[in-house]
């Protein structure tokens, strides 16, 4: 597969609604460097499930990860995507950054297309505060369950206290737990 093919799918589909494509070429690799083809765009949150369908009808895909980031106002999310994973043709990697205000950090969830989603939305969960809409379980899996605070929001009021907390527990030892 070829990320012009990827490319032309998600234009007939999103049309202008798929913004800033470009197809770059990434070396990858330790031992053994190749070339291999990406494409990055940008989507509104209200295209994804229809972009990633759209992927998943060309070949077997697969989700990486979904990177995230506090940029400012808003939290941008980066879905990294193979299209074509297993094949012989090769895979295709594909990079859908969208945005979503901090008053309204909602996305839908890939879960219903790809179960191995689940794992990367709840750590956006966690991490960032972002809610995934039909995610089917939003348990945390890294962070304490009382935890408060999103420690990757630049903005979080309470991250500096509870970090100030977590200094000194250590600095105690486990007996100082209950004192700071």
């Amino acid at each position: 597969m070829r990320a012009e093919e990827v490319l032309a799918a998600l234009r007939g589909k999103l049309g202008e609604r798929l913004r800033n494509p470009e197809v770059r070429a990434e070396t990858v690799g330790y031992r053994r460097l190749r070339e291999r083809e990406c494409l990055w765009a940008e989507i509104g949150r209200e295209d994804l499930l229809e972009a990633v369908r759209t992927l998943k009808e060309l070949a077997p895909l697969h989700i990486s990860i979904i990177s995230g980031a506090d940029v400012g106002d808003r939290i941008e999310l980066i879905y990294h995507l193979g299209v074509g994973y297993g094949t012989e043709t090769g895979e295709v990697m594909v990079n859908l950054r969208l945005t979503v205000p901090k008053d309204d950090p909602v996305v839908p969830s890939l879960c219903d297309i790809l179960p191995g989603a689940q794992t990367t939305e709840r750590e956006k969960i966690e991490f960032l505060g972002v809610e995934f809409e039909g995610i089917p379980d939003t348990r945390k899996l890294f962070l304490p369950d009382d935890l408060p605070v999103h420690p990757w929001r630049k903005d979080e009021p309470e991250l500096a206290g509870y970090v100030r907390r977590t200094v000194a527990w250590e600095e105690k030892g486990d007996e100082g737990k209950g004192e700071a």
